[in-house]
């Protein structure tokens, strides 16, 4: 393995190292690039492809992975069509040898997108993304206090430049105003912008936010800049009116787990490609939901740069529905959600409850269903409790603002319960309040009542442990994940003042891993044990072999990450025990159960767009008399009757039978 400095610019000049195990060891936390990276122009000519050439086959390196946009994977199709030519001419001029040259023939690509701005056709996520998202809630959320302190209207600048997708999924997760995109220009923005502000300030909102995407302009082409927003707030409602351009921060900080879980995944699958696949045209590696799909490069770039095209000729339909259903899904929870004006209430009465344990994110599937019911002109019922509160009548109808601002919130307002009542007890609670469809919100506990009873209902899943079959993620799983990942980042550091270290953390889960595998690999944790994987005294006597001959060999600390349910024998504690006996004084060893931590904390933005795709979703299929588990498959909605998802669940251990966490095991760290 060889890592280039600073991109085509370390590439023209030669800086190329070689890497080794240790030589990326503690860079999962670290933002940004480690290697560096710059634009070159001397790639850009025939001349500095040729040196680039050069430095590789001198180095005997004939398979390249390049982490880019579209302009960096089209230069990596450009050398690889060029190294033929480029070895002919480098023997010609005496550079290399003949020899060289012929046993390195051709060059293998593998293409990765890297970019915050989620604007790369073919793929459903890009690296990067996930964290920018993460910087810009997290401001959006902090600006909201202030600005409801003093009635204010802030306008929020953010990164994409000529893709919505930020913009449009911070919109979502802080319960924007309103929010002003490259691919939904509007004839009479300036009415409709103030005509929202408007109706949420005689709603009763103290504050305002309205997010426009650096690249927003309108239908005449012309740029809707931050100032030009501002001043028709101030001279049309005349609003106390503030600016934040975010800029830079958005791509900085540590990277979320997600971004390190699919960098993780990413890389192995690139390098996987180039050892197994050695002859077959340039590809990228793109996501569907946790699917890795290789795709023509060229055939993605070129139909991402038609993207541009079609927005700077004016043909915006097109550029929308170019990116994808998830970003037609969230400018629907964005209109819908936050227009505050709504039709009569003459449809059906649906019923929202929590069942089974709190997840983050229950919040803003709340918003979205009280929301969605009445923009549907129905009128939405809640139960404190879940069915429990049902079934002794603690039952009422939300207003609109009874759900505003509350998706930033953790755990759920309603509160939850795991207890599911006969059938025939729960459908004469429904009876007794003339509910027509039920919203359930939860893991499997949701899924059983689901199944028992005869009205149009739909589940989403909810639960920090992503156990529910029939869906790649549930809603909380990733704030748990993330969770996780802070801690471990934080006992690294704290092992560096101390003596050579190692960290037994214990996670939720149970009887499914799924926290402790995502955990594991976008924390590097050097061991890990799920109730999947199974537990002996066998394999921990030789695990604490290889700990002991890593930490002789300079290692300064080590996580092993355990589920608490990987074995009732081996908890934490004991682990810890035996493992500090096993040391042989080699390190010290130190337990920490993360416990409920796990549960609480503000939803991450994921989980708030994953909370408001499916209930909208939900409210859509009961509102039309279906019922089933709306969940997510391959990056799409999709939905599952209850029986049939139960069906593919193995029930005894509460997950499911085919657990998609278990492809990931083998990217967990091997020792030295």
């Amino acid at each position: 393995m060889w890592a280039v400095r600073d991109g085509y610019a370390g590439l023209v000049r030669g800086d190329l190292v070689r890497a080794g195990r240790w030589d990326v060891s503690g860079t999962l936390h670290r933002g940004g690039t480690v290697l560096g990276t710059a634009r070159s122009k001397t790639f850009r000519t025939l001349e500095g492809r040729r040196a680039a050439v050069g430095h590789l086959v001198t180095a005997e390196i004939d398979g390249l992975i390049v982490v880019g946009g579209d302009g960096s994977l089209t230069g990596a199709d450009r050398l690889r069509a060029e190294w033929s030519e480029h070895l002919d001419a480098l023997v010609a001029e005496g550079a290399i040898s003949a020899e060289l040259a012929a046993a390195h023939p051709r060059l293998r690509v593998a293409g990765l997108v890297g970019s915050i701005d989620n604007d790369f056709v073919g793929s459903d996520n890009t690296l990067g993304c996930d964290s920018a998202l993460h910087r810009i809630v997290e401001a959006v959320d902090t600006l909201a206090s202030t600005a409801r302190s003093h009635q204010r209207t802030f306008v929020v600048e953010v990164m994409g430049r000529h893709c919505g997708y930020l913009a449009v999924a911070a919109a979502v997760c802080t319960g924007a105003d309103f929010v002003l995109v490259p691919e939904a220009p509007l004839a009479d923005w300036e009415s409709e912008m103030c005509a929202a502000l408007r109706a949420g300030r005689e709603q009763g909102k103290r504050k305002s936010i309205v997010i426009v995407a650096e690249g927003a302009c309108d239908v005449d082409g012309e740029a809707l800049t931050a100032a030009r927003v501002k001043t028709v707030v101030e001279r049309e409602l005349e609003a106390d009116t503030r600016i934040t351009v975010l800029g830079h921060v958005q791509r900085g900080g540590s990277p979320t787990a997600e971004d390190r879980v699919m960098g993780t995944v990413l890389g192995a699958a690139a390098t996987d490609r180039l050892l197994d696949v050695p002859d077959e045209p340039p590809v990228v590696l793109t996501t569907a939901g946790p699917d890795i799909v290789a795709r023509s490069l060229q055939g993605c770039v070129d139909a991402t740069r038609a993207v541009g095209t079609a927005l700077r000729e004016g043909r915006f339909v097109e550029a929308f529905d170019a990116r994808g259903p998830e970003f037609a899904e969230l400018w629907r929870c964005h209109t819908e959600l936050s227009c505050a004006s709504v039709p009569p209430t003459t449809g059906p009465r649906l019923l929202f409850l929590n069942v089974g344990a709190p997840a983050p994110g229950m919040n803003a599937a709340l918003r979205a269903f009280v929301r969605s019911v009445l923009q549907a002109g129905g009128t939405p019922l809640v139960s404190q409790e879940g069915l429990a509160g049902l079934v002794r009548g603690d039952v009422k109808a939300l207003e609109w603002m009874d759900v505003s601002g509350i998706s930033a919130i953790g755990s759920t307002i309603l509160g939850t319960d795991r207890t599911v009542p006969p059938p025939d007890v729960v459908d004469a609670a429904l009876d007794a309040h003339g509910v027509d469809g039920v919203i359930f919100v939860g893991g499997f506990e949701g899924l059983t009542a689901a199944a028992r009873i005869t009205r149009p209902c739909a589940v989403v899943p909810a639960t920090i442990s992503n156990n529910v079959p029939a869906t790649d993620r549930s809603v909380g799983c990733d704030t748990a994940t993330n969770a996780i990942v802070e801690a471990v980042d934080r006992l690294k550091l704290s092992a560096r003042g101390s003596r050579k270290r190692a960290f037994v953390v214990e996670v939720m889960g149970r009887s499914c891993g799924y926290l402790a595998t995502v955990g594991s690999v976008a924390s590097g944790a050097e061991r890990t044990y799920t109730h999947e994987s199974g537990l002996d005294l066998a394999r921990l006597r030789e695990d604490a072999a290889l700990l002991n001959a890593s930490f002789e060999n300079g290692r300064q600390v080590a996580i092993v990450l355990a589920a608490d349910g990987a074995l009732d024998t081996y908890d934490a504690r004991t682990l810890g025990r035996i493992l500090a006996a096993e040391s042989g004084g080699r390190f010290d060893t130190r337990v920490c159960v993360l416990g409920h931590l796990q549960q609480g904390g503000n939803p991450s933005p994921r989980d708030r767009l994953t909370a408001s795709r499916l209930t909208v979703a939900a409210v859509d299929r009961v509102m039309a008399g279906q019922s089933g588990l709306i969940g997510l498959r391959a990056g799409e909605i999709a939905c599952t009757p209850a029986v049939e998802a139960l069906e593919a669940a193995d029930t005894s251990h509460r997950r499911p039978a085919q657990p998609r966490h278990l492809e990931w095991t083998a990217l967990w760290s091997d020792l030295p």
